[in-house]
């Protein structure tokens, strides 16, 4: 994700995280849960929707994470490779 997309998310932005729990680093559906602004970058919680009310909570790098639905120009290499 790029650092303006980045900077712009906001609670209950919908996004898709490479999971890193999963070992194909499948996207995961999400939605941003917390923002936390520092100078130097912007900290985000994303909770992951696995479909169970106990869902995981991550923070994700910026490189890990698209907007939803994925912009086909905005493929990343985690992409590509599970393609």
């Amino acid at each position: 994700m790029l650092q303006f997309q980045w900077n712009a998310l906001r609670r209950g932005d919908h996004v898709l995280v490479h999971d890193v729990g999963d070992a194909g680093l499948a996207l995961t559906a999400g939605v941003v849960t917390l923002v936390d602004v520092h100078p130097s970058g912007h900290d985000v919680s994303v909770r992951l929707m696995a479909g169970t009310p106990t869902t995981r909570v991550v923070q994700p790098g910026r490189f890990a994470v698209h907007l939803d639905p994925v912009d086909v120009d905005d493929e990343c290499w985690r992409c590509s490779d599970n393609n």
